[in-house]
């Protein structure tokens, strides 16, 4: 069982598998951490702006540093958040 980067409380930053150029979204909160069994960590996060909670893998967090993230062509662009 590997075990989990994040702690629960923790503020990071999301993105989805599909969305173009990996942009990551911050503004969530881990609130469960989600039993991996042999697999990759999973977490419970949640988004003040959300009605819902989203199950994610720990390859689709990173901390939320107040700083928006983007991969272009291998490249890291940050931007402030809004």
């Amino acid at each position: 069982m590997r075990k989990h980067r994040y702690a629960v409380g923790q503020a990071v930053s999301y993105a989805e598998d599909y969305a173009p150029n990996d942009i990551w979204r911050g503004g969530y909160e881990i609130v469960y951490l989600v039993p991996g069994g042999n697999r990759e960590p999973q977490y419970q996060i949640r988004s003040a702006d959300q009605t819902y909670d989203r199950v994610v893998w720990e390859s689709q967090l990173q901390e939320d540093l107040g700083v928006g993230t983007m991969r272009l062509n291998g490249h890291v662009i940050r931007f402030p958040q809004s």
